[in-house]
Order: structure tokens, then C-alpha cells, then sequence
């Protein structure tokens, strides 16, 4: 529920799928996974169930958010259908990535170099003292645990129904298996899990956000970018947490629309910035930037209408999600030319 500030996507043209991972939310829970359901414990099963609902709802054009853990199972699907034959796997178009992770071990060591290390030495000596101890579920580890959480996880004050309905939805016994006892520390599947090597498979246009004090540090998440050659630069979020999409919303639905309407303007052979470069003033109705491409039809001439094709916009696939509250964007004229500008420097 902690990404449901992206339903503003739907604000620009964007069809959006949330959907909630088997074992939590409002999707079927289980209690003890390890003896009911142990397939829950493994990557490859949230893979399989990503290519399951791409299946069921017929996609075959959309693109990929992942979000923490979510960029574990998006990396490994992009990995996995590099060789597919399968028309829908093949129809991912490019991936989200944010708050990323490549390798446990860089994204746990570089988050005690530059996150932890920033708090008093009191403080780190005594963090150290109950995980060497396994004293998770004492008090005193938990209000560290929340001060750090605070700091790095989410900054926002005071913390929204959003977030809180999402603690509360979780599957403990599942996070704890694969993550481990907190985001602090790494002690489950992903403690020895590394995909760097494997990111040179990645062929789509690649976006990796992190917020500015994000657990996800700049070292991290520049490994992904490193390693994916159709990767765009870093993308750093200011005032932002891991929780980015609650922080500063706003900030993150600018950095994700200019990369999905450069990408679909390329995709669709530039007609749309020549529009946008032939007519710049656009009524209220069609300024919205991802719904511009939808409607270019009513703009370009009969030859370039056919070649344009003005299909639908692909939609965006999102993980992991539930239930979408009522929440509108303004759609300021800066937003809108700034689009523009964008745009025309992709044309050229």
C-alpha cells in the first residue's frame, strides 16, 4: 500500500496494475509458510507468479515496477525472458527500479558504510551488541529500529494510513525468511542472492530511482545502472527515504512520466515529439502529457496518422498492491512544457 501515491500515473494516460504477491495483503495469507507453503520462500516462485498474472490479463505491452524486494523479482523476470520465446513475456518494455538491489552482501555492507555510520558511536555499538545477541524482539532493538527507520526508511511525519495498513498487511514470517529480522539486517534469502553478473541481459530502456537517504545507497543502486547497459542515468530523489513514493510523491511521478514518455515517443518513431514541436499550445483536455500520445490522431496529418498507428499506451505493471484510494494531481503549464522541452531534445 505504500505505492499507492503512483495511481497518479492514471493522471497521465497510464493504466496501472497493483497487485498483491500470494501470502499477504488482500491475496490469499499463510500463517506458516515454511511447513504450508515453502514455495513462498523462494524467488523463482514470485517470477512465476508475476508471468502468471501477465498471462491472465493478456499483456502484451506494459512495463515493470519494482520496489524494494519488487526489484529483486523484476531484475530476475527481465533475466529470465531475455531467451523467451513467449510473445507476452516478451512484451515488457522497460523497467522501474526503485530503492534497488542487485547483491545482498554491497546492499547491507554499504548501508552500514554510509547510512548506520552516521549515527552516534553509542548507538552503533550498541545496534551491533543486540544483533550479535539475535535480540530482535526487545525493546530496546526496536526503538533503534525505529528511530532508524525514521531516518532512512520513511521520513515523512506523521506517518500516513497508507504505510500503516501496509505493516499491518504484511506477511512477517515470509519477510522474515527472505529478508530477515528487520531492513537493518540480512540473514535470509537475499543475504548470499547477487544477480550483477546476470544484468548484462537486461535489453530495455531501464529506469533506477533511490531516495537521497534511502537504506538503497548511491553505491548500490549504481551497481544495477552499471550493469545494464540500457540503463538511463541515477535518478536521485531529494528529501526522500526508502518510502519515496509517500516522501515526496510528486518528485517521483516526474522522474517516472519523463522516462515512459520518452520511451514511448521513441518507441512510436518520434511523431509525437514532432507534434508537440508543431503545435505547443494544448488545451486542458489533452495536457496531460501521456495522454497526448493517445490522442496525436486528432493533430497529425492522414499519412502520418497511419504511420503513428495511435495505439493505446502500455500499461504499467506494479508490485506489490491492493486497494486504490480516490487522490487527484494538479497539472500545472510548467509540468506540460517542460514535456515539451524534453521531448524536442529526444527529436533532434
Amino acid at each position: 500500500n505504500y505505492l499507492l501515491p503512483l495511481k497518479l500515473l492514471a493522471e497521465f494516460g497510464y493504466p496501472l496494475v497493483f497487485y498483491d504477491q500470494a501470502g499477504c495483503g488482500q491475496s490469499t495469507f499463510v500463517n506458516d509458510p515454511i511447513n504450508d507453503a515453502p514455495w513462498l520462500l523462494t524467488i523463482d516462485y514470485y517470477v512465476k507468479e508475476l508471468s502468471a498474472l501477465i498471462h491472465h490479463f493478456q499483456l502484451y505491452e506494459y512495463y515493470l515496477y519494482g520496489s524494494s524486494w519488487g526489484t529483486v523479482v523484476a531484475q530476475e523476470f527481465a533475466v529470465s525472458i531475455a531467451s523467451t520465446t513467449d510473445a507476452q513475456l516478451r512484451g515488457l518494455q522497460g523497467l522501474i527500479l526503485d530503492g534497488a538491489l542487485s547483491d545482498g552482501q554491497l546492499y547491507i555492507q554499504t548501508q552500514w558504510r554510509d547510512r548506520i555510520s552516521t549515527l552516534p558511536m553509542f548507538t552503533q555499538n550498541l545496534l551491533k551488541k543486540l544483533m550479535n545477541a539475535k535480540a530482535y524482539d526487545s525493546p530496546l532493538y526496536q526503538e533503534i529500529e525505529s528511530v532508524l527507520s525514521s531516518h532512512f526508511t520513511i521520513r515523512c511525519v506523521p506517518r500516513p494510513d497508507i504505510f500503516l495498513k501496509c505493516v499491518k498487511q504484511m506477511n512477517r514470517a515470509v519477510y522474515h525468511e527472505i529478508q530477515g529480522p528487520s531492513e537493518f539486517a540480512l540473514s535470509g534469502v537475499l543475504e548470499n542472492w547477487s544477480i550483477t553478473d546476470r544484468l548484462w541481459k537486461i535489453k530495455v530502456p531501464t529506469l533506477v530511482m533511490r531516495g537521497e537517504y534511502d537504506t538503497m545507497t548511491e553505491e548500490c543502486c549504481q551497481a544495477i545502472v552499471d550493469g545494464i547497459s540500457s540503463a538511463w542515468p541515477l535518478v536521485c530523489i531529494p528529501r526522500a527515504g526508502h518510502c519515496k513514493t509517500i516522501d515526496e510523491p510528486h518528485e517521483c511521478i516526474r522522474e517516472i512520466t519523463r522516462f515512459l514518455n520518452t520511451v514511448e515517443g521513441i518507441r512510436h518513431g518520434y511523431k509525437a515529439s514532432e507534434a508537440l514541436v508543431s503545435r505547443r499550445s494544448f488545451d486542458d483536455s489533452m495536457g496531460s502529457p501521456g495522454k497526448i500520445f493517445r490522442r496525436l490522431k486528432a493533430i497529425l496529418p492522414p499519412a502520418s496518422q497511419e504511420e503513428f498507428g495511435g495505439e493505446d499506451l502500455p500499461p504499467v505493471v506494479i508490485l506489490p498492491q491492493a486497494v486504490l484510494p480516490e487522490v487527484v494531481i494538479p497539472r500545472p503549464h510548467e509540468e506540460r512544457d517542460g514535456l515539451g522541452d524534453a521531448v524536442m531534445k529526444v527529436s533532434r
